[in-house]
């Protein structure tokens, strides 16, 4: 595995650990207002979870595609 690789990989899984905190403070704000009886505030919280987890998916695929490309050979 190159050099540029696992700096790429290593950059990524900072992205991933950031999403993945971003979602967590969301759903404790969430889980939060609906303890205080605010449904609508809990679920309007929640609404940028779709576009966290489809950032965390991409992130997660990039990661495992960047470890998968090292076992190919080069043409």
């Amino acid at each position: 595995m190159t050099n540029f690789t696992q700096d790429t990989i290593r950059s990524t899984l900072a992205l991933l650990d950031d999403r993945l905190a971003r979602a967590s403070t969301l759903v404790s704000m969430a889980h939060e207002a609906i303890k205080s009886g605010e449904q609508n505030l809990a679920i309007g919280t929640l609404l940028p979870l779709q576009q966290e987890f489809a950032d965390i998916d991409t992130l997660l695929r990039t990661v495992f595609l960047l470890h998968r490309s090292k076992s190919k050979p080069s043409s």
